[in-house]
């Protein structure tokens, strides 16, 4: 498959074989940069169940600063680290995290701008999204974007809210924030006093 955007459109990213990973479709990927938009220039990025690594590429492609790819399947962080030493040439810009989500969101440290969760469909991500607002990770004007089935709606912690949700055939896409932090609105540079 290839990257949709940004400096490194059209260089390809390599999927773990077998079926135990569903890489995100390039049309679902696209759109989904197409919301977040300049959100992700300068953005720290955790890209959870990252199977090929493909939305935590595109979104350095896009200009993020870093990404943490988090993914508990040998095959998956061998895919991962390959398609990072072909695609971003500064080690400091990516990390993997070869374990379960869960793990890695009570080890990570700092907050994140752009949260990308892509969990199984019949598995959800309810007890991350959870650990992920218990334990702080998401900075203040974060977002975070859950992919899962169209017929199955994500379940959120009451501290989180849906601020957009897009549906692409059987996949939906959907755009959280912090309770009471608005909408996707990209964010303004700070302007000095």
């Amino acid at each position: 498959m290839r990257l949709a955007g940004g400096e490194q459109a059209r260089r390809t990213v390599t999927a773990p074989k077998g079926r135990r990973t569903r890489p995100t479709g390039a049309k679902v990927r696209e759109a989904v940069f197409g919301v977040l938009a300049d959100r992700v220039q300068g953005a720290r990025v955790l890209d959870l169940f990252a199977g090929s690594g493909a939305l935590g590429f595109e979104a350095v492609s896009r200009g993020a600063a870093s990404v943490v790819f988090v993914d508990n399947d040998a095959a998956a962080a061998m895919t991962i680290r390959r398609n990072a030493v072909a695609l971003i040439e500064d080690t400091e810009r990516w990390r993997i995290l070869p374990m379960h989500a869960l793990r890695a969101l009570r080890m990570l440290r700092g907050k994140f701008d752009v949260v990308l969760v892509d969990p199984p469909y019949k598995r959800g991500a309810e007890e991350e999204l959870a650990v992920l607002m218990q334990r702080g990770l998401l900075a203040p004007d974060g977002v975070v974007v859950v992919e899962h089935r169209s017929s199955a709606p994500v379940s959120l912690p009451v501290s989180m809210q849906v601020v957009k949700r897009t549906k692409y055939g059987d996949t939906c896409v959907t755009y959280a924030r912090t309770r009471g932090r608005g909408t996707l609105a990209s964010r303004r540079p700070r302007t000095p006093r």
